[in-house]
């Protein structure tokens, strides 16, 4: 699946808006994240994958589009603002089906956080990617 540049970057650049590691609750293989500590636990998870790569996450978030610049195809990420901030950041979606949903709606999903290879400018990156195993809009 491709993604836009501006994601990647974003995730890339997070030290400039400032990440501290945080922390979930666990119920049995799944990691629900609480909606407080989101943005540090995405940002700590694009500083420290391995930490994290091969477990079942649970998000409420904020369905992002974007456009991958070279092909113009569009994709859907979980996001989640920095507290008192301007930042944003997000994982990218593996999931087909987004019917019923708006761009911005507020979504709960879960799924299990993998590392996937993309090709950008002639070349090859690695990003992380949430394999969806449900995702539903929720009322504000």
């Amino acid at each position: 699946m491709k993604k836009k540049l501006s994601i990647i970057a974003a995730a890339l650049l997070l030290t400039a808006c400032g990440s501290e590691n945080s922390s979930s609750s666990s119920e049995e293989s799944i990691q629900y994240v609480k909606t407080s500590v989101m943005y540090d636990m995405i940002s700590d998870m694009y500083q420290n994958p391995d930490s994290y790569i091969g477990k079942t996450y649970h998000f409420v978030g904020t369905l992002y589009p974007g456009t991958d610049d070279e092909t113009g195809e569009k994709f859907y990420s979980v996001s989640a603002t920095e507290p008192g901030g301007d930042c944003e950041i997000g994982i990218e979606l593996d999931w087909n089906d987004y019917s019923g949903l708006e761009d911005y709606d507020l979504i709960t999903v879960e799924g299990k956080l993998e590392r996937t290879k993309m090709q950008h400018d002639g070349g090859e990156i690695e990003v992380l990617i949430l394999r969806v195993s449900s995702l539903e809009k929720r009322e504000s």
